[in-house]
């Protein structure tokens, strides 16, 4: 079993609060390192804090929230006796950001290993371990390297101390290589500089065509106000299923224009959404979930949308209801046979059949939209079908 060790203990440079505290990517520094290790496949993190602030209390809550097991321990002692001797402790050092290459270089390695920098001129910032590198600020021990190195810390800090013992019982030298990011945060403007990288380097496929040509720059734009406010990318998802069901809710009342509207602006929030979660490593399991809720309120605004427009027949429910079975068609197709490479961004997907009801509805043709809804998610199918059978 993996477990995550983060110490939380050192003020930031300026003295203003501590290094895990310094915001990052909408987030504090701790949560990333978090958010970061569970990514990696870690079943519980460690926090090593001696003082819990409230701001730290507050994103252990938050990532409890979010499923990750978070235990805090305020004393080394602790350490020991929450460690079993067959675990592997991965141990990410204080104020240190990395990206997940740099974790699944060393996790790839049998412990112990620690992740190193050669000693130059621009690295003498980090921990000198010898004349020729400089550690990285990862370490991958054994429970009972960390348990005899806990036991025998007195006054000495467990940081450091675990290094030396690591480096003392031979451990693997793992040089950083394709890593992206990797810093020492201690204070707010080494923070900002992270938080860029991290901002240029984030990827995320685009669902579909607004999205990669009007939804993104947007949020890419957006993003760094969003993150200096720490907005929860989950607050921003759920709002924008929760357009759609207000969407939904107006139809059914007769306001077609503010239903539109409401659906229309949910693609940006969500998409918002999206972006911040790719930056602050939301769990994908939380992606999901945020993804299925807002198909199922889009589902809801697409039949709606075919009764309020009965009044020209009652073909508007039918074309309302043929192409949510098509875009399920497709959905299903792509989960059971597999997804076409590379993936046509035209191809039918919630915002793009929002969007086209748009044209159709400032010309007063509602029903008209209906039916090149149907239409593209009719050719969306058998796209797929084609490109698929191809790759087989």
């Amino acid at each position: 079993m993996l477990t995550g060790l983060i110490v939380a203990g050192e003020e930031a440079a300026d003295g203003a609060c501590l290094r895990a505290e310094l915001p990052v990517a909408g987030q504090t520094v701790m949560e990333h390192q978090a958010r970061l290790i569970a990514e990696a496949g870690a079943a519980r993190i460690i926090v090593i804090a001696e003082r819990l602030s409230p701001m730290l209390a507050q994103a252990v809550a938050r990532l409890r929230a979010d499923g990750l097991a978070i235990e805090v321990v305020r004393q080394v002692d602790d350490v020991a006796q929450r460690v079993q001797t067959d675990e592997r402790i991965l141990l990410l050092a204080d104020g240190v950001v990395s990206d997940l290459a740099a974790i699944e270089r060393i996790l790839a390695t049998p412990a112990p290993a620690v992740l190193v920098l050669a000693d130059a001129a621009d690295t003498r910032g980090w921990e000198l371990i010898d004349a020729n590198a400089r550690w990285a600020g990862l370490l991958l021990a054994d429970g009972e390297l960390v348990r005899r190195t806990a036991r025998m810390l007195g006054e000495w800090e467990l940081q450091s101390t675990l290094l030396r013992n690591a480096v003392q019982s031979g451990a693997s030298r793992v040089p950083v290589e394709g890593v992206a990011i990797l810093a020492r945060v201690d204070d707010p403007a080494a923070a900002q500089l992270v938080e860029q990288a991290i901002s240029r380097g984030a990827a995320r496929r685009p669902t579909g065509l607004l999205d990669r040509y009007l939804f993104e720059p947007v949020a890419r734009l957006l993003a760094p106000k969003a993150m200096h406010a720490m907005i929860d990318p989950a607050w921003l998802r759920t709002g924008s299923a929760g357009l759609l069901g207000l969407s939904a809710l107006l139809l059914l009342s007769g306001w077609r224009w503010p239903a539109l509207l409401a659906a229309l602006f949910s693609g940006p929030l969500d998409s918002l959404g999206r972006h911040l979660g790719a930056l602050s490593l939301r769990l994908r399991r939380d992606q999901h979930r945020a993804g299925q809720l807002r198909l199922a309120a889009a589902a809801a605004a697409q039949l709606a949308l075919g009764w309020n427009l009965r009044d020209y027949g009652w073909g508007s429910i039918a074309l309302s209801i043929m192409t949510l079975g098509l875009v399920s068609a497709a959905f299903e197709h792509e989960r059971w046979v597999g997804k076409a490479a590379p993936r046509p961004l035209w191809l039918a997907e919630t915002d793009l059949l929002i969007w086209l009801m748009l044209p159709f509805g400032l010309a007063g043709w509602w029903v008209g939209g209906l039916a090149v809804q149907a239409a593209v998610a009719f050719a969306s199918l058998l796209a797929l079908q084609r490109l698929t059978r191809r790759q087989s």
